[in-house]
């Protein structure tokens, strides 16, 4: 009798190990499935690591990514939410990114008065810049910019990220508060550059302000620096003070240097637009769209319209502005300009 109570005893141990390697399994197949942008499958596999009522925390959250992906906003929220209820004794770091997840989604899907108390539960927590400078986002969206001011100050208490001064700065500009933002560049032209990176930023905002010459000089130190990236804008900047010839060579000097070429080749079919060598631009750009940088596809394509319409070949620029508005459909200078070509 006892061997058999023994013989049972160790059946169930292996059922049970069966059960929770299969979980195992699931859970790394939902991965993999998401790595692909699968996401059909990916909550397929999460749900059956769910359904063994195995690492629920771990696999609501991945289950909320996948419908975030898919932009099922209210099944993101709940699966994050599932995450949240099922934290027995959470791990801070882990709790505080389900939060920021379940935050962005509920801001996604319109509920911004609940992302903003997701926001502070994070904040209760302790201090955090992300979370400062995200709930500062949503109440501006909510036009509370008293709120949002105070919010901001507090993410760049200390900060020397030149990006958050500029995205503060963007936010503003987005909401058709320009001159409100322009504070935040001033504020980080207060900084001490550190390296050619910092110098690169400083041209971002002396662009953005459009004093080019300063933005120039910023940019040159960075290149001296050793920061590539500097070439690309100081294109840009050169084009702005309409020295199309310095513009291109600095583009050629980037692709000389640099693997990743689709943002030169999307300079240089700039500057031919601006040289009013058009087809020169349109093979330009072909090389751009060849390097497969979903990165730079945008700005490739809505200048392949541009260079199409300065051809005056207006039928093709339609049917390209077509298929452009079907990948980008927000894409607000674009429906401007398709306002334009329906009248030609």
């Amino acid at each position: 009798m006892r061997k058999e109570v023994l013989a049972v005893g160790c059946a169930l141990m292996v059922f049970c190990g069966c059960g929770k390697n299969n979980a195992a399994q699931h859970y790394e197949s939902g991965w993999a499935a998401m790595e692909k942008k699968d996401y059909t499958t990916a909550v397929n596999e999460f749900q059956q690591v769910i359904d063994q009522n195995s690492r629920l925390a771990e696999s609501y959250r991945a289950e909320g990514i996948a419908y975030y992906s898919e932009k099922a906003y209210p099944e993101a929220i709940a699966a994050f939410s599932r995450s949240l209820n099922n934290m027995d004794d959470p791990d801070k770091e882990f709790k505080k990114d389900v939060q920021f997840y379940l935050a962005q989604a509920r801001m996604d899907y319109g509920e911004v008065d609940k992302a903003i108390e997701v926001y502070s539960e994070i904040l209760k927590a302790g201090e955090d810049e992300q979370a400062f400078f995200l709930r500062g986002k949503a109440y501006i969206s909510m036009e509370d910019y008293k709120n949002a001011e105070k919010d901001f100050q507090r993410a760049l208490e200390g900060c020397e990220d030149y990006n958050l001064y500029i995205n503060i700065y963007q936010i503003y500009v987005d909401h058709n508060k320009a001159v409100d933002g322009d504070a935040y560049l001033k504020m980080a032209l207060e900084l001490e550059p550190q390296d050619g990176e910092d110098c690169y930023h400083r041209g971002r905002i002396y662009e953005y302000e459009k004093n080019y010459e300063a933005a120039r000089d910023e940019l040159k130190t960075a290149m001296e620096q050793g920061y590539e990236d500097a070439m690309l804008l100081l294109g840009r900047v050169y084009l702005e003070m309409e020295d199309p010839a310095s513009a291109r060579s600095m583009y050629q000097e980037y692709l000389q240097k640099s693997e990743k070429g689709a943002k030169a080749y999307n300079g240089l079919a700039m500057c031919d637009i601006y040289d009013g060598a058009y087809d020169s631009a349109l093979e330009n750009i072909a090389q751009g769209l060849k390097e497969n940088s979903k990165e730079d596809e945008q700005g490739l394509l809505y200048n392949e319209i541009v260079a199409y319409e300065y051809k005056r070949d207006f039928a093709t620029a339609k049917e390209k502005m077509k298929i452009y508005l079907e990948q980008y459909p927000e894409d607000e200078a674009a429906l401007r300009e398709n306002e334009f070509l329906s009248t030609r």
